[in-house]
């Protein structure tokens, strides 16, 4: 609940909060009082990845995406609908997060057009992490990148010295075994080139 406390909620487009069907805790998550204007979705796949493009198969018609896991503590009013903005149709804005700063997206907000040029908001075979590092590769090699170094946030995380290193943490660990070769054979094989390719075909279209 601490992102939720961490911030004036109304000003962005829309927030969805995705719940994972088989998690224990599940209806005490549904009774929770969530901010008027979030709507809460319910899935059968555990994972970012998965999660991730499930929603996008849900709402293929979006104008922006984002990713706000729930060890953010937004530190700006209003900083959502500013990397709204940012993002537009075809980049990629994203926060300063305190640690990896501009080289690395985070917490990216990715234009809807961009989005769906590319297929997916998290490539094949990736679960939890270094779905980051796909948007930042992205960006880079297109040139859209928007880093707003003014919007920070604060990211809840045993790497930061600022959450326990708990069962919460250590089953994404788990379920990240191998991102760093996944990332790189995706990053040095067809699957960058091909979704760069694919964006300025769309957009040059």
């Amino acid at each position: 609940m601490k992102v939720v406390r961490s911030y004036p909620w109304g000003d962005e487009s829309r927030v969805m909060l995705t719940l994972w069907s088989r998690d224990k805790r599940l209806q005490e998550y549904l009774d929770q009082q969530w901010p008027a204007d979030w709507s809460i979705e319910i899935m059968d796949c555990r994972g970012n990845g998965p999660t991730y493009n499930e929603m996008l198969r849900r709402y293929p018609n979006e104008p922006q995406y984002g990713f706000l896991a729930d060890d953010a503590i937004l530190d700006v009013p209003g900083m959502l609908r500013q990397l709204e903005e940012a993002a537009g149709g075809w980049n990629i804005s994203y926060p300063n997060d305190g640690r990896w700063r501009e080289t690395n997206c985070t917490m990216p907000c990715i234009g809807g057009e961009l989005v769906r040029s590319v297929g997916y908001l998290s490539p094949p075979g990736f679960i939890h992490w270094a779905i980051d590092n796909v948007w930042h590769a992205i960006g880079t090699k297109l040139g859209a990148l928007r880093y707003l170094p003014h919007l920070t946030y604060t990211h809840l995380h045993p790497l930061n010295n600022s959450a326990p290193d708990d069962d919460t943490y250590r089953s994404a660990m788990l379920l990240s075994v191998g991102h760093e070769q996944i990332f790189r054979g995706w990053a040095n094989g067809e699957g960058l080139a091909g979704v760069v390719r694919q964006a300025q075909n769309r957009k040059g279209a």
